[in-house]
């Protein structure tokens, strides 16, 4: 691996783990449903310049109410309500064992014997990581954020039915279709007076947060997870596949072996070759010492 790769890996990790940081410091100020309205609005900024992509608006809805407004309008509602961020990191990611379950269900996808030895692994350390926070934190809240990681999976299979459309283009509209239902249920929870009082006297850190979320944060979500969710989404369940990288591993290494072997003995018959070449040489120059011999 390079070092810019693991410089983007180690970028990725940072700005997500941000991310939810930022939620945490700018729903001092907003209601989780504002928000989230408001994420989406500034990621959707792109939208002005590329068109639709040629997905059908019900499909296009769908996976926006399920991969974004679901997702993340229950982060914040948890959030919001006393689940620490880093529990709530984690309970999102779960959403690879919901996948690997809905696959499952809606397409048969089966794991293998090696992959859900690697499910059962990551469930494990989920749990452990879970066991290390507080818990002064209500159930009901506990129970919205739940839906993050169930939401999050119903999208990823969802996402499937996108397949050959341009995934920063897809990603871009979804904001649209979310941020447009989100700004109008943040005026009927919150009213219309309110929403505007929350805006016009945010502070200068909850408008940095929200420009890290809406700009940063989901933007690189576009760049970062938009192509590698096109490619997934051809073929079996990216949960699925995730699951299998010790499968992977081991074919990778099956080919350095399969590559590295064989150069041991080329070095020695190249050494062979040179030393026969060498004895004929001096056979050659030295024909009355091979027939006395």
């Amino acid at each position: 691996m390079k070092p810019a790769d693991i410089l983007i890996a180690l970028l990725v990790a940072i700005i997500w783990g941000l991310a939810f940081v930022a939620s945490r410091i700018a729903l001092d100020e907003f209601s989780p449903e504002l928000m989230t309205a408001m994420r989406f609005i500034i990621a959707a900024v792109p939208c002005l310049f590329i068109p639709k992509p040629k997905v059908a608006w019900s499909l296009l809805i769908a996976i926006s109410f399920t991969l974004f407004l679901g997702q993340f309008l229950s982060q914040a509602y948890g959030i919001a309500h006393g689940v620490p961020v880093g529990l709530t990191s984690v309970v999102v990611q779960s959403q690879a064992l919901f996948t690997i379950g809905f696959a499952a269900i809606a397409f048969g996808e089966r794991p293998t014997q090696v992959q859900t030895l690697g499910i059962v692994i990551a469930a494990a350390g989920l749990l452990m990581i879970c066991g290390t926070v507080g818990y002064d934190f209500s159930v009901a809240a506990f129970a919205v954020l739940m839906i993050s990681p169930i939401s999050f999976a119903i999208g990823n299979l969802l996402l499937r039915g996108a397949r050959g459309v341009p995934m920063f283009d897809l990603f871009a509209w979804l904001c649209v279709a979310s941020a447009v239902p989100l700004f109008v249920l943040a005026l009927i929870a919150n009213g219309p007076a309110s929403t505007w009082t929350s805006l016009m006297h945010m502070s200068l850190t909850s408008a940095l947060c929200m420009l890290m979320l809406g700009g940063i944060s989901t933007q690189h979500r576009l760049l970062a997870v938009g192509p590698p969710l096109a490619r997934l989404s051809r073929g079996p369940s990216g949960a699925i596949r995730a699951a299998g990288a010790v499968r992977r591993l081991r074919r990778l290494q099956h080919r350095i072996r399969r590559t590295v072997r064989p150069a041991a003995p080329r070095r020695h018959a190249d050494r062979d070759r040179r030393n026969r070449r060498d004895g004929a040489g001096e056979a050659s120059a030295n024909p009355a010492e091979d027939g006395v011999r």
